[in-house]
């Protein structure tokens, strides 16, 4: 009995002092920082910046050294009626930022500055005439904006043509080995977002072997996988981004090809997620500053995958996800061991700049 009682004695103080340093662990990436401006991370580190969370701009100038590439989010790809002909429009120029983009590039003369082409509609017509009759007058605005704004490439972010297959089968065709030609000719690079795998309820093409054809377009392959954002049904954990996901992904796009796993860019979350434990779902995506606002509330209980290397505290409504610095860092760590080419965060902003320590 004295057996037992020590035994329960100890299990409880080693869970408090597993919440303790939980708590302190997660706390210390609001702490002020003035953290070296030293790329710790050999792989490339790609980082996206938006207007909406604009810390992420100050983070990235400030830590310059650290990033390799930077995907500000200027740029929305739209549909248009000019003169009665259809056409793509990047609308967005009014957000482009020189000044900033020289003051990077004076703080870092390596670093690549590559915006962001985010489509929003899903209008399967506009799609196809956009890949087939206007994809010649559709280069040549990239090629103008690249040459008179000084870009040094693009990251193409379409989810519409991860769900039809067809229209992937177009753009493969016909849009893509342009934009190629085009990036090759101005020697410049290019990057294209891709889906991953799991994403419950959603119809989307996963074809192994997409990558295998798409691999001499492009220079990288960001993989989303910054976003499983569900509740795991096998494991009743809800997840951001789960180890053992990251790896079936990787190894679902690229197996042990070389030439693919050294174009692959990674995701890795700067944000997290809430849940409503009744219903099972994501309710809100938040950044650091709303994540501390729960931490401060004080009652909750944590929970910590040892496996998935994810945290969460729970209180009585929800669960809220949130990355911390040994989090990324068990993320970078895994990237080296799978031989890949490297890591992208969204959205720098999201999170505080102790989470840039490891990069």
């Amino acid at each position: 009995m004295k057996y037992i009682f020590l035994i329960l004695l100890f299990i409880n103080i080693e869970c408090i002092r597993k919440k303790e340093l939980f708590i302190s662990d997660i706390r210390s990436q609001f702490e002020q920082f003035d953290l070296s401006n030293k790329k710790n991370y050999p792989l490339v580190t790609l980082g996206y910046i938006t207007p909406w969370n604009k810390e992420g701009y100050d983070y990235v100038k400030k830590y310059s050294e650290k990033f390799d590439i930077i995907s500000p989010t200027w740029f929305e790809l739209k549909p248009e009626e000019i003169d009665g002909e259809f056409q793509i429009i990047l609308d967005g120029s009014n957000n482009v930022d020189s000044s900033y983009m020289k003051d990077l590039k004076n703080k870092n003369k390596k670093i690549l500055i590559l915006p962001r082409l985010h489509v929003g509609f899903t209008d399967q017509k506009l799609f196809d005439i956009w890949f087939t009759k206007e994809s010649d007058q559709f280069v040549k605005v990239l090629e103008r904006r690249i040459k008179y704004n000084k870009f040094d490439g693009y990251v193409f972010d379409c989810m519409r043509i991860w769900y039809d297959a067809n229209l992937l089968n177009k753009f493969t065709k016909y849009l893509l080995p342009k934009i190629s030609q085009l990036m090759k000719k101005l020697n410049k690079k290019f990057i294209l977002t891709i889906i991953p795998i799991h994403r419950q309820n959603m119809n989307y093409q996963n074809d192994k072997d997409i990558l295998r054809k798409l691999k001499n377009y492009v220079d990288y392959f960001n993989i989303m996988t910054y976003d499983y954002d569900q509740y795991d049904n096998d494991n009743n954990k809800f997840y951001s981004s789960p180890i053992s996901w990251i790896k079936e992904t990787i190894n679902f796009y690229a197996g042990k090809d070389n030439d693919i796993l050294k174009k692959i860019i990674f995701g890795v979350p700067f944000h997290g997620y809430v849940y409503n434990k009744k219903s099972g779902k994501p309710t809100d995506v938040i950044n650091s500053k709303q994540f501390l606002q729960y931490l401060n509330k004080g009652n909750y209980e944590i929970i910590f995958d040892e496996n998935e290397y994810e945290y969460s505290i729970s209180d009585d409504k929800n669960i809220i996800n949130f990355p911390n610095i040994n989090y990324i860092k068990k993320r970078l760590e895994l990237s080296e061991e799978l031989n890949i080419g490297g890591c992208g965060i969204w959205d720098i902003g999201n999170g505080k700049e102790g989470l840039l320590e490891p990069l």
